[in-house]
């Protein structure tokens, strides 16, 4: 009774160490996404607006300011969190930010990364989200087990930057000032494990006669999905996010690709964010093996292999093998 229980709180600090590790990464990962040079890719790539304009023109004039890290609230109750948030953007760079839209009508959500750009050729301001999404199913689990279609979500996080702007950039009935808004996924795992890059905008279609209504009065919602596969591809923004975040490379190997071959000269603290990254990643990377080896453990268990022998072809300590028996009730 004494050992089981011991390795339950075995189990327990394991997973509390991983968990912690886990949010540990996906902070640096934001801070690495969120390098100016870096957006200025994703921009290029994926928005309409910037696809003529130069990384540095993106990076250095287009984009604006820095972004509040963890500490603004982006909802129709708080708004004016927002505007004061957008207006303290007054430096070079931009950090990752845990942007809280914490509406008291509308619940909960989080922004990972949240700023401005101004459109080249128009000279408007343009709201942008950048969400990171390392979950392998592009239909996560809801509270209740269920899943639900991860595009319905980048729907709602538009809708609520839309709606956010309402007391911030218009009031009363001044909608012709609404600005347009982006909401950008980067997702970890692709459909069939293949590359992709999708966008969802809203678009007229002429059902009686042809009346053209001027697309800067309804193009004002886009959303983005960029799937990393695990092939090589010919294009330069996969290419680049492949080597953050999917490349086998140390931290070093990486700064030194990101300088070579995309020109980007990580800041001190962007390179510590990699540098973060790259250590955790392999930490995460061997809890995913040892995921891997339970799994196959089990399997050989429910077929009744001896335990020693899945102990033996599985590298587990036999007291792990026995546990792991005891928990399914195979013994």
């Amino acid at each position: 009774m004494n050992e089981e229980i011991m390795m339950n709180e075995e189990i327990m600090q394991d997973v509390k160490e991983q968990l912690v590790g886990a949010l540990d990464y996906d902070q640096a990962a934001k801070g690495v996404l969120s390098q100016k040079k870096v957006l200025a890719y994703i921009l290029k790539r994926t928005v309409p607006e910037f696809e003529s304009a130069s990384l540095d023109d993106i990076a250095n004039i287009y984009i604006e300011g820095t972004p509040e890290v963890s500490t603004v609230p982006v909802s129709k109750d708080k708004t004016n969190a927002v505007r004061h948030a957008l207006e303290r953007q007054d430096t070079p760079k931009i950090k990752g930010a845990q942007n809280e839209d914490n509406s008291i009508t509308e619940g909960s959500i989080v922004f990972d990364i949240l700023f401005r750009a101004k459109a080249p050729e128009t000279n408007e301001l343009i709201t942008l989200i950048i969400n990171v999404e390392a979950q392998k199913r592009l239909n996560p689990k809801k509270k209740t087990g269920d899943t639900y279609p991860l595009l319905k979500r980048a729907v709602y996080y538009a809708s609520r930057l839309i709606s956010s702007q309402k007391g911030t950039e218009f009031t009363n009935s001044d909608y012709d000032k609404i600005k347009k808004v982006y909401t950008i996924w980067i997702c970890m795992e692709a459909p069939q494990g293949k590359s992709a890059i999708n966008r969802y905008q809203l678009k007229e279609q002429h059902l009686l006669h042809r009346y053209k209504e001027p697309c800067q009065n309804y193009d004002l919602m886009g959303i983005i999905f960029v799937y990393l596969g695990n092939s090589k591809v010919k294009d330069q923004l996969i290419n680049l996010l492949d080597l953050m975040f999917k490349s086998s490379k140390n931290a070093n190997e990486k700064i030194t690709a990101l300088h070579n071959d995309f020109g980007i000269d990580l800041t001190q603290e962007g390179e510590g964010d990699l540098k973060l990254m790259c250590n955790l990643g392999e930490g995460l990377y061997e809890d995913g093996l040892m995921k891997g080896k339970l799994e196959s453990a089990l399997e050989m268990l429910k077929d009744g292999v001896d335990l020693d022998k899945v102990a033996k072809y599985t590298k587990l300590s036999l007291s792990i093998i026995k546990e792991l028996a005891k928990q399914n009730k195979l013994i």
